[in-house]
């Protein structure tokens, strides 16, 4: 049997098509200049190992920069992601959002490039027309948002660029011309598997369709051509010619051993132990009933087919109240009913059929969507989500390349071949536009979270969020409000709980706010931040021994705590246990060099305490790890200004004001040097700049009329 399919489709020059692919996939540029939002920040804004830690400890770590080790680690290890974006931070010194937007729209025209080649590699020569517009399909497909948009999804990217890669490469060995070419090109193809593996565990699924594509695509055979040879059928030709291709046999001998090695290297850096996820996370893998927990994996995978097809509510987040369980009769389970019906008949064509012309790009097809879905269907072990868009980045290629095959065989079964172009346009178009509004969606928190309510008003998670940005935009009382309704949807959200606890907190009311931290502690019991933060609390409430018992309870959970043996430090403080209060924030500064708050507190304990000399030295340690930090400058210039060293000081004081040039109290304490100085004019010039970012400044104004005092004096 010939491999063709006929053709009803506009021809696009290779050139064209390429411009046009790229193009195409910059529906997404909405969003270039987009903030870190959401997940973003966890994994980038502060994650040690974008910018601080050793690259080494960037291995033994997870991708939000946690040990591995550590027992509340998500075992999501994808070092070469976060190597991706320590480099942005090594190139500018600095984290700036924009670099990281533009790089994933690059690396998303790339992938809509590398899937071009794909497609053109499974059809061959005689489909490149279809390989054409099913590679535009998937370049401006709106799942993609979330991984395009959001800057985590590099892993997704960069998973896919070199699964793509590793493909192109297993051809390179399947058409090489001698050992070492083989050799060379498998090399290759190992290499690129395990690269994309390291930047999002789904890359080892690239081995199946690598497997799939040597069988189907290369070899010719089909599913019913294995099934005749399980059952001792007579087999065809195809069949004897694979079974004795000794080539063939080596090369998927090869993909099982790779295989293997690589999921053993995988399970032994996660310490053969799987993750710990909360309930909240994927609550039907916590369903006693086997029956109705896959019951509700159906039913996921129906809400992930339909947001490929239907990709209109896009959610950032679908845990808590996204989706309810299916806990008894429910219509929903028609809806998965339909979907097995349809599904599992497009897998019996696969099966049983033999003679049509495009069942083997079927095949392909299926592989490309069903593959790298696995790891994420909850059926190989429990993942710590409901659904996310994310993990659809390459399945959509494989549903792409189906939905192109299926229109064209609809519209030419039924004499309308030009009706096809037409509808590609109409779809293009709309899924363009439908990308590029997501996309802007996505450009800062705010808006994100908004939109979500839209598709998942019940979701608990995402009122949590919008209070969150409340909170930070300085809107307490809508924050307050959010984080309640968050507690209303789901009464046991202790990050809720802990945050709204800090709202009260701050308002002063201190006793509601230690009842949320101990409801929080009590349904978690390893919750560091609660257990800190409910010490600030007891501190407030002058409960010491309490307080202190916090604190080191969150220590024990949490060695690694830089902030909490800070406020362990001002605990001592208010108990006048100096040298205890040093000693908990130099633990805070060995653990987190430039935690500025704690530098600050020793080098004015220090200088309280009269010991002027070592406050002296404690500063400028602090200077190597935070030498923009004007405060220290500032209490430099202070301490060399009580010593009577004033030309020193002055100097200090004028590398605090480089540093932040709107603080007033520096210009007021460079007044008090200028007059004790005796340079009188400089002191009033420096009042007055004080008095200029913070006109009700006493200090300042006391100071200034003194000064004037004086000078009538002496006139």
């Amino acid at each position: 049997m010939k491999n063709k399919i006929t053709i009803h489709l506009p021809a696009v020059s290779p050139l064209l098509s390429y411009w046009s692919i790229v193009i195409l996939s910059l529906c997404f540029v909405n969003n270039y200049d987009g903030d870190f939002v959401f997940d973003d920040v966890e994994a980038i804004v502060n994650n040690n190992d974008v910018y601080d830690t050793t690259i080494w400890e960037i291995f033994k770590n997870d991708f939000w920069g946690t040990k591995l080790s550590h027992k509340q680690s998500h075992k999501s290890y994808r070092p070469f992601t976060i190597l991706s974006f320590r480099l942005h931070f090594w190139l500018r010194q600095d984290l700036i959002s924009q670099d990281y937007h533009i790089i994933n729209i690059m690396l998303h025209s790339i992938n809509s490039l590398l899937t071009l080649f794909i497609y053109n590699l499974v059809l061959g020569p005689k489909g490149q027309k279809i390989s054409f517009y099913a590679a535009a399909l998937f370049a401006v497909h709106p799942i993609h948002t979330e991984a395009v948009s959001g800057i985590v999804g590099r892993a997704e990217l960069l998973c896919t660029s070199f699964t793509w890669l590793s493909i192109l490469l297993y051809n390179c060995v399947i058409h090489a011309k001698s050992a070492f070419h083989t050799w060379i090109a498998m090399s290759g193809s190992v290499i690129c598997i395990t690269i994309a593996m390291l930047c999002k565990e789904t890359g080892i699924t690239a081995i199946g369709i690598c497997a799939i594509y040597d069988i189907v695509i290369v070899n010719k055979l089909y599913p019913i051509d294995i099934i005749n040879l399980l059952l001792f059928k007579h087999s065809n030709t195809n069949l004897n010619s694979f079974i004795n291709y000794r080539n063939t046999v080596l090369r998927l001998i090869t993909l099982v051993f790779i295989t293997i090695i690589l999921l053993f290297l995988r399970f032994s850096i996660m310490g053969f132990s799987t993750p710990k996820f909360q309930p909240v996370d994927n609550p039907a893998s916590f369903m006693d009933s086997i029956f109705f927990r896959i019951l509700n994996y159906n039913y996921i995978y129906c809400l992930n087919i339909w947001l490929l097809i239907c990709p209109v509510w896009l959610c950032f987040d679908w845990s808590m109240g996204c989706v309810s369980l299916i806990t008894g009769y429910d219509y929903r389970i028609f809806v998965i009913i339909i979907f097995w019906l349809l599904f599992g008949a497009l897998i019996m064509y696969t099966f049983i059929l033999r003679k049509d012309k495009t069942l083997r790009y079927i095949i392909m097809g299926l592989a490309i969507l069903i593959f790298p879905f696995l790891p994420a269907s909850n059926i190989f072990f429990n993942v710590g989500f409901v659904l996310a868009e994310r993990i659809l980045y390459i399945p959509s290629a494989g549903y792409c390349l189906l939905v192109t095959i299926g229109l064209h065989k609809f519209f030419v079964r039924f004499f309308l071949p030009k009706a096809v172009v037409l509808t590609y346009i109409i779809l293009i178009l709309l899924l363009f536009t439908r990308s590029w509004m997501r996309s802007g969606q996505w450009r800062n928190e705010k808006l994100l979270f908004q939109s979500a309510l839209d598709v998942c008003p019940l979701n608990a998670k995402v009122h949590y969020n919008i209070a969150k940005n409340a909170a930070d935009a300085g809107n307490i009382n809508l924050a307050k409000l959010e984080y309640q309704e968050a507690l209303r949807l789901n009464p046991n959200y202790t990050q809720a709980m802990n945050n709204l606890g800090n709202l009260l907190r701050d308002d002063g009311q201190l006793l509601k706010a230690t009842s949320l931290f101990k409801q929080a502690i009590n349904l978690q019991k390893d919750f560091a931040t609660a257990w800190m933060n409910l010490g600030i609390v007891q501190s407030s409430l002058k409960q010491y021994k309490e307080s202190e018992t916090s604190y080191f309870t969150a220590l024990q959970h949490r060695p690694n705590y830089p902030d909490c043996y800070y406020n362990l430090g001002i605990l001592y403080l208010e108990q006048k246990q100096y040298d205890k209060a040093l000693k908990a924030w130099i633990n805070a500064t060995k653990q987190k060099p430039t935690h500025k708050r704690a530098w600050t507190n020793m080098i004015l304990l220090l200088d309280d305490l009269d010991k002027t000399e070592e406050a002296l030295r404690m500063a400028n340690k602090a200077l190597q790890f935070i030498s923009d930090h004007a405060a220290i400058y500032f209490n430099i210039a202070n301490i060399l200004g009580k010593k009577g060293k004033y030309e020193e000081a002055e100097i200090q004081f004028k590398l605090a004001i480089s540093r932040n040039p709107v603080d007033p109290m520096v210009y007021a304490n460079l007044g008090v040097l200028y007059h004790r100085w005796n340079k009188l004019n400089a002191a009033k010039q420096m009042y007055k700049k004080a008095l200029q970012l913070k006109p009700d400044l006493s200090s300042a104004k006391d100071n200034l009329q003194r000064l004037y005092t004086l000078r009538t004096l002496i006139k």
